[in-house]
C-alpha cells in the first residue's frame, strides 16, 4: 500500500531520510511538491476489514442466490414439461430428458434417484419428480430467508378451521 504525502513549501527545506534516499521509489519532487511511498496502517486495516465484511456478506447471500437460480432452472424445465403435457405427449424428447438428467445429477440427488427410477417414456412421472424438486427448493429458500412456508401454515391452521388449507 502507498500513501501520498504532499509537502508544499520551499524545496530546500525538505529533508529526505530513510532507506530509499536517492532511489526512484523513494521521494520524488515535482514542481515543489514531495511524494513519499509509505504504508498507511489505518488504510490497510480499513481495506482488510471491508474485504472481510464483503466475504462474510457473500457467504450469507450465496446460498440464497443459488436457491433462486435452482428455482429458475426448475421453472424452465417445468414449463417445457407442461407444454408437452398440454400437447398430449406422453414421452419426453431426448433433449429435454437429457436436461432433466443433467440438472438432477449436478444439483439434486433426490431428483436424480427419482429420475433413475423412471424413463423418458413416462412424462407424468418426470413432471411430478421435477415439481417435487421445486417444492424442496422453495422450502429451502423459505428457510434461508427466514419466512414461513406452506408447511408451517398447515401446522398453524388447525383442521376444521375456516382458513385451513
Amino acid at each position: 500500500m502507498s500513501a501520498l504525502i504532499v509537502f508544499i513549501g520551499d524545496l530546500d527545506r525538505v529533508r529526505v531520510t530513510g532507506p530509499n534516499v536517492g532511489s526512484p521509489q523513494g521521494v520524488t519532487v515535482l514542481q515543489g511538491m514531495t511524494m513519499s511511498s509509505k504504508a498507511a496502517p489505518q488504510y490497510e486495516s480499513a481495506v482488510r476489514a471491508m474485504s472481510e465484511a464483503a466475504a462474510e456478506a457473500e457467504l450469507m447471500h450465496a446460498p440464497v442466490r443459488l436457491a433462486y437460480w435452482r428455482m429458475a432452472a426448475l421453472d424452465t424445465l417445468l414449463a417445457r414439461l407442461e407444454e408437452l403435457r398440454v400437447a398430449g405427449e406422453r414421452a419426453l424428447p431426448e433433449d429435454i430428458w437429457e436436461q432433466v438428467v443433467a440438472y438432477a445429477s449436478r444439483h439434486d440427488a433426490e431428483l436424480a434417484g427419482r429420475i433413475q427410477a423412471t424413463t423418458a417414456e413416462d412424462l407424468n412421472a418426470v413432471h411430478d419428480a421435477v415439481f417435487e424438486a421445486q417444492g424442496r427448493v422453495m422450502l429451502q429458500l423459505a428457510e434461508l430467508r427466514r419466512v414461513p412456508n406452506w408447511q408451517d401454515l398447515d401446522l398453524t391452521l388447525a383442521p376444521g378451521d375456516d382458513e385451513a388449507a
